[in-house]
């Protein structure tokens, strides 16, 4: 039988699960804006010695490519690479807003799943459209366009407002069980870090020493 590793560090949790032909082994979520190099290890092996099993009975693994956290979406991805490589296993790369509306609570649902950007923008997707970066100021028109009927991620607070009878069910993170789920689907062997936008931080030249020539 299959068992998929997934894995979650693109918004503000440690995610973590093991599955079983779908189904839910064992899953951990440890909420937390920073410090998820220092406990994604921790918490995989945490979870293969509560069930008694080991990475060599994983079958597949999968993690979530953003956007979300630059830091958060590199320690991810790089955990996930080391496993799969490893194991010998392909690696399954799932967009975090595509996750977000694979939520089992929103099957045969028209979802709109929400990630803040900063500097004024909103990551939006809209079921399984391409992910967009929108300005609030566009979000009134962007709805005129879609037929959504419920907005989850962990934005939502923002924007409900502007979207006046639309339900909500709120995600602070995604759903492992989706995770796993995409996982299993063909397709998802991209695993190109969706950022969306670049970096704030930019490297530093002071005290660079650029040898020229004599």
């Amino acid at each position: 039988m299959a068992l998929a590793l997934v894995i979650d560090t693109s918004l503000a949790a440690c995610c973590a699960g093991l599955f079983r032909d779908g189904e839910s082994v064992i899953e951990a979520v440890d909420p937390m804006d920073r410090g998820h190099a220092e406990r994604i290890g921790v918490l995989v092996a945490e979870l293969f010695r509560e069930v008694e099993l080991t990475p060599r009975d994983v079958t597949a693994v999968g993690v979530t490519l953003g956007p979300g956290s630059f830091t958060g979406l590199r320690v991810g991805l790089a955990f996930a690479k080391g496993m799969a490589s490893g194991l010998g296993l392909a690696l399954k790369g799932v967009g975090t807003l595509e996750t977000l509306n694979a939520h089992p609570d929103l099957v045969g649902r028209k979802p709109l799943s929400v990630i803040h950007g900063g500097r004024g923008s909103i990551y939006v997707q809209y079921r399984a459209e391409a992910p967009r970066t929108l300005a609030f100021s566009d979000l009134e028109a962007f709805a005129e366009e879609h037929d959504i009927d419920v907005l989850t991620g962990p934005a939502v607070d923002l924007i409900k407002d502007r979207f006046a009878g639309i339900e909500v069910v709120a995600q602070a993170w995604p759903s492992l069980k989706a995770l796993a789920g995409l996982t299993s689907q063909p397709g998802h062997d991209d695993l190109t870090p969706l950022y969306m936008r670049d970096a704030d931080a930019i490297a530093s030249t002071k005290g660079i020493i650029t040898l020229g020539a004599a």
